[in-house]
């Protein structure tokens, strides 16, 4: 799934290239993913001016004339594209036709991935937006520290909670947890103030690591010429099982933790 870094990657794309074009029509080819429904999309977008765009979580905002928004999220294995005779119609779910000839497609092998068009005034409530934690590259450390004070339960699966810090996923929570030395499963109640200290700094590093380096492209994610990102080559855990540690040499471990693919070091990061 795009997390944050790909999504990022993704908006500042679209934000170089998408406002001021305007939608002359949309078409439909996968109707379950288009929310409240297509005809309600095909019937409203038309005319729209795009404005902006812009990312909460690992959601894609078009801020659209007419006060609405159309939001996107990739899920597991959606992508947006503009459409080359190369991709055209390649799983696309539905294509977005704009005033000055360009087409956007909407892809998604797995069907899970999800676009809605509402009013500003509605859109992050029914987008499930307005239940995401903060921003982690806008939090301060103080902001942080107190997310965080007295919370319990297990390391990795408080960094994937959405409702907690939005944008991170699988990947980047194993990134960190190996940036502070920690063993992804270690309990909240043992994690004193240094390592929550380093835990804010780790965050941000990984996560503006994989911005730098236009995401990761393992499976399915590619930007929106079709690129691939290139934050694979330095990930220093996740995906890496057998591999030595860059950090001590010793044999990268897999694992289960939140009931996810789990990467660590066993001697940088001893369970405790």
């Amino acid at each position: 799934m795009p997390e944050l870094p790909e999504v990022e990657t993704i908006v500042r794309e679209l934000r170089a290239i998408v406002p001021g074009k305007k939608f002359m029509r949309m078409r439909a080819y996968f109707k379950p993913v288009l929310k409240p429904s297509a005809r309600y999309l095909s019937d409203n977008i038309r005319g729209l001016e795009v404005l902006d765009v812009g990312r909460r979580g690992k959601f894609i905002i078009f801020v659209l004339s007419g006060d609405m928004r159309m939001v996107v999220h990739l899920r597991m294995t959606g992508r947006l594209t503009w459409e080359t005779a190369e991709n055209r119609k390649k799983f696309v779910r539905a294509s977005f036709y704009f005033t000055d000839g360009t087409v956007l497609n909407f892809s998604d092998v797995r069907k899970f991935a999800r676009i809605w068009l509402y009013a500003e005034n509605d859109f992050e409530k029914l987008t499930g937006i307005s239940r995401l934690g903060p921003e982690p590259l806008e939090m301060s450390l103080k902001e942080f520290m107190e997310l965080f004070q007295g919370k319990r339960g297990i390391l990795k699966n408080t960094l994937l909670r959405q409702d907690v810090i939005a944008g991170i996923g699988n990947i980047y929570a194993d990134e960190i947890c190996h940036e502070i030395g920690l063993h992804p499963a270690s309990r909240l109640e043992k994690v004193g103030n240094k390592k929550y200290r380093e835990m804010y700094s780790a965050i941000k590093t990984c996560l503006r690591a994989g911005i730098k380096h236009c995401g990761v492209s393992v499976s399915d994610f590619a930007g929106t010429r079709g690129d691939l990102g290139r934050h694979q080559h330095y990930l220093k855990v996740y995906g890496r099982g057998g591999e030595k540690c860059h950090a001590c040499s010793s044999p990268i471990r897999k694992t289960r933790v939140a009931g996810r693919g789990t990467y660590y070091c066993p001697k940088c990061q001893p369970a405790r």
